[in-house]
């Protein structure tokens, strides 16, 4: 069996495209890349491909979750460090790996969690906004260090590297802190620089070499998001028969064929 098939039974002892104690588990997806490298982006293309965009969030069978959405609370005086763009959110120490994890198990035994959105104006989860996942076929997980934790990155069925150069990332991330985050242009810059930039170096670029494929130019490598579409849809479709042929061993097609520790460029047409 390839060892990156979805039926391949993970280190939580969840089987992916199968079950844990008759419970239907969902394909997880990491989607990692650095800032503004159009991961969710990415989701997004995969989500209204797939028609699931502007379905009922309760009837989904395909789901997106950003890493952002765990954060860590800030102590007052990291606070006061955000709030002069003085702290460090590309660390891994600003998320709450505890948190993540016990989620996304929670989300691989098919129960309903609640996650607060993040509002990056305050720096701080919203405590009155909470996104509902319900059980679903697919979720996809996004975000600048979903492999760097070894425990989070090993419940991923198929790790998504979004790589787009950097002088592209600043380019989307000045205009986008400005107009969506409230940030002034030597903030954002300042945070570049100082932060952003080496965090990338030192924590994100390195978690390369887990992804499965690696996706050139993010949402613009319409062949890379067709590629994993079909990979889903094919991914759907068994699971459905299987739900109509219960007798059927569990199985799929693994992660574009990739045996582990290879990867895949794929790359479109300019």
């Amino acid at each position: 069996m390839d060892q990156n098939s979805p039926s391949e039974v993970k280190p939580n002892g969840i089987r992916a495209n199968g079950s844990e104690n008759g419970i239907k588990t969902p394909f997880l997806i990491g989607v990692a890349g650095g800032t503004a490298s159009g991961k969710s982006t990415v989701c997004k293309r995969i989500m209204e491909q797939l028609g699931q965009a502007d379905m009922d969030h309760t009837q989904r069978q395909v789901v997106s979750i950003s890493q952002d959405s765990f954060y860590r609370e800030l102590t007052p005086a990291e606070m006061l460090r955000a709030d002069k763009g003085l702290f460090n959110f590309d660390h891994p120490d600003a998320f709450n790996e505890e948190l993540m994890l016990t989620t996304l198990q929670d989300i691989l035994q098919g129960k309903k969690v609640e996650i607060n959105e993040y509002d990056y104006r305050s720096n701080a989860l919203h405590p009155e906004k909470k996104l509902t996942i319900y059980p679903a076929d697919v979720v996809l997980f996004e975000g600048i260090l979903v492999f760097y934790f070894p425990a989070i990155r090993e419940l991923f069925h198929m790790k998504l590297f979004v790589d787009t150069d950097s002088d592209t990332r600043l380019a989307r991330r000045v205009p986008r802190d400005i107009n969506e985050r409230g940030r002034d242009l030597e903030q954002v810059l300042n945070a570049y620089m100082v932060f952003v930039k080496p965090a990338f170096e030192e924590f994100c670029s390195p978690t390369k070499k887990f992804a499965d494929v690696i996706i050139p130019r993010g949402a613009d490598n319409t062949v890379a998001i067709d590629l994993i579409v079909q990979h889903i849809r094919e991914f759907l479709n068994n699971r459905t028969r299987q739900d109509h042929s219960p007798h059927l061993a569990s199985g799929g097609t693994s992660a574009l064929n990739l045996p582990r520790g290879r990867e895949a460029h794929c790359y479109s047409p300019q």
